[in-house]
């Protein structure tokens, strides 16, 4: 397995604003990740089941838990959830599947970003707490060390069928050697849309997405391709960076900039690490050569004047909302291109799951919902409906606009039932498979062309992370966007705020030094 640290980088503040729902039944990668587990049944169990005594064994390889599950707490039929969506719309397949089990989720509704912190927190210190919470950039370190969350060692076998493919994952959330999350859901991490159309027609024959089949896809050739393409004329840009700015980058060398081991309870800040130092200054040369357009634009807009070359997002929002934007031109995508110097290929990740909460009355009913939506993830039915759906030329509405029944087969022009003709999803646009493949393998978590590093830079506090990416009130100190987007001296910006990045660190180096 080639997982080794941790970078939540689709919910950092650009993304957040604009992102769509993760969910189990309703997100788009929904029952997408190829797992080297697949043929696990769909009946398997990972969470421990009611026993006259009160514990259940694990099997003999029973992971962290040395021999045994206990059972875990529950109150009754209902799951308790927090967040600033409503599952019983928002993960319907799941929930639906739940009811099945005997529960039913009472949603308790609350706000995004630091609101969401601030609420999740009362409700656990008034001991009223929820029984199931998303995963969110702060939740690690963050949430983990201000004891929001418990501790799901003793309740769920990490090397069962169903969560075997994510053990590593998992574990890569520990801390002190007990885990909290249950990340059931691998995600592409950001990487590069381009207009491939754009390229053609503009008479530049190196693609980049054959470069990276052709394992020459690198910084060195990422430049090349910019330099002929800056040359068209002074507005022509690169690179659109957005609020990931330059962490992708940084995360190619294999060196992430904060990293926090769990297993040894450290955090590193590697700000003066010289791969960060050597990234850093190969981004500032790009924004002095000019290949840089800082403004930020939507995913939607990027392409429409056809001077920008290539957009930094988050593959499935952002590729979906440029392509339905430019229906005659080609988009696609690629990885952060390789370091050279890297001894592999390095790149970023991202993951998705649940937590629960500490004090909750309910976790027998939180490990089943989460446990659902891992089989729905690693479910073969699954996985070929959704490639079959994502290269389908065409895909239906599922209410048939003759006779209103539904159809769950996205696929059949007709109704099943009057045979009336069924109305055409024209927000969908095909994806061609080799980019679909290239999704999948970003996904795979056990990928032998990947090693996924995971950067711990945004898992703190939110002022930490405004000075990563915006810098302070008059933009100054931009630590990962300065150098990227306005050539600034990365050397001149390590030796100012590293002390006051260490500032918003020690805390957390204290706080996990003495977790038990």
């Amino acid at each position: 397995m080639k997982l080794t640290k941790r970078i939540f980088c689709g919910l950092v503040a650009t993304a957040l604003a604009v992102s769509t729902v993760t969910g189990c039944g309703g997100s788009e990668s929904s029952g997408t990740t190829e797992s080297k587990n697949d043929t696990s049944s769909t009946t398997s169990q990972s969470t421990s089941d009611n026993s006259s005594d009160g514990e259940t064994e694990s099997k003999e390889d029973g992971g962290n838990n040395e021999g045994g599950l206990k059972e875990a707490p529950s109150n009754g039929t209902v799951m308790k959830w927090l967040g600033y969506y409503d599952l019983n719309t928002d993960d319907k397949v799941i929930v639906d599947q739940f009811a099945d089990e005997g529960y039913t989720v009472e949603y308790i509704a609350t706000q995004s970003g630091a609101v969401y912190f601030e609420k999740l927190a009362q409700l656990v210190s008034s001991d009223d707490s929820p029984d199931l919470v998303r995963y969110e950039w702060m939740s690690f370190p963050h949430g983990v060390s201000k004891n929001l969350y418990m501790a799901i060692d003793d309740y769920v076998d990490f090397d069962s069928p169903t969560w075997s493919g994510v053990k590593d994952t998992i574990h890569s959330f520990n801390l002190g050697g007990k885990h909290y999350y249950l990340p059931y859901q691998v995600n592409p991490g950001v990487v590069l849309l381009y207009n491939k159309t754009a390229l053609e027609n503009e008479g530049i024959s190196d693609d980049p997405f054959e470069l990276y089949q052709n394992g020459e896809w690198t910084w060195d050739t990422w430049k090349s391709i910019m330099t002929e393409w800056c040359d068209l004329g002074d507005d022509y840009y690169g690179l659109l960076p957005t609020g990931f700015v330059a962490m992708p980058f940084i995360v190619s060398t294999g060196t992430p900039l904060i990293d926090v081991d769990g297993e040894s309870k450290q955090i590193t800040n590697n700000m003066k690490d010289a791969n960060v130092q050597r990234c850093q200054d190969f981004l500032q040369s790009l924004a002095k050569e000019g290949f840089i357009q800082p403004e930020y634009m939507a995913p939607s807009d990027v392409f429409a004047d056809g001077k920008i070359l290539f957009a930094e997002f988050g593959l499935d929002w952002g590729y979906t909302s440029a392509q339905k934007k430019m229906r005659d031109s080609e988009i696609y995508f690629v990885p952060i291109p390789r370091d050279p110097k890297a001894d592999a290929y390095y790149t970023n990740s991202d993951t998705f799951g649940y937590l629960v909460p500490a004090g909750a009355k309910n976790v027998k009913a939180a490990l089943k919902y989460s446990e659902l939506c891992r089989l729905a993830e690693i479910d073969p039915e699954n996985i070929e409906s959704a490639k079959d759906l994502a290269l389908a030329e065409k895909i239906y509405y599922p209410k048939c606009p003759e006779c209103g029944v539904s159809t769950a087969d996205k696929l059949i022009d007709k109704c099943p039932e009057c045979n009336a003709d069924r109305r055409q999803n024209n927000t969908h646009t095909p994806m061609p498979e080799e980019l679909y493949d290239l999704k999948m393998e970003l996904k795979n978590s056990e990928s032998e062309i990947f090693d996924f590093v995971f950067d711990d830079c945004f898992g703190f506090s939110t002022e930490l992370t405004d000075m990563l990416q915006l810098g302070n009130e008059n933009g100054e100190g931009c630590i990962l966007g300065g150098p990227l987007k306005a050539g600034e001296s990365y050397t001149t910006l390590r030796d100012s705020y590293f002390g006051t990045v260490e500032g918003y660190l020690q805390p957390y180096r204290d706080i996990i030094a003495n977790m038990n």
